[in-house]
């Protein structure tokens, strides 16, 4: 009976380390696949307030292979909407997120502000360049500014604009 017993103790014990093992190795591989967290100051309110200011127009260009994309927003308008779209909030970045877009800022012609725009895979992120393309802040993109940004940088499908294919 005291073999038994002891028999039962041993190989429970022996489940419980196993058991343990398992779940490291799974959280392990869990963040190995939601990478490293990059971490940018945001751009301060006062800066954000003079990009919605000065920028007289925004070029959207996609770097995503299946779509080939850009556009150029020059009406004031939707300049100051696309920009409305940048949050206060710091961004969400790893070094897993790929960037989805790059936005160039314009005043009168003459670029002065460029940026990487991020919104996939759990990444929100619109991450500013300085003069030298190094990324130096990066704030989040709103709900809405992922919701049109996903569907102006959407692949296209096989038809084209009357249906047809």
């Amino acid at each position: 009976m005291w073999i038994l017993r002891t028999t039962l103790i041993l190989f429970i014990f022996l489940q419980l380390i196993l058991a343990c093992k398992s779940d490291t190795k799974s959280s392990t591989a869990k963040g190995a696949a939601s990478g490293k967290k990059i971490e940018y100051p945001g751009v301060n309110p006062d800066q954000l307030t003079r990009l919605r200011q000065e920028c007289t127009s925004i070029d959207i260009i996609s770097l995503k292979k299946e779509v080939n994309v850009s556009m150029s927003f020059d009406n004031q308008q939707a300049v100051a909407i696309i920009l409305s779209f940048v949050t206060e909030e710091k961004a969400n970045l790893t070094n897993m997120c790929l960037p989805e877009a790059h936005l160039v800022c314009q005043r009168n012609g003459e670029v002065f502000q460029e940026m990487d725009l991020y919104y996939q895979n759990g990444c929100n992120a619109l991450v500013f360049m300085d003069k030298d393309n190094k990324p130096v802040a990066a704030n989040q993109i709103s709900n809405e500014g992922v919701d049109f940004f996903n569907n102006f940088l959407k692949a296209k499908s096989s038809q084209d604009t009357m249906g047809r294919k």
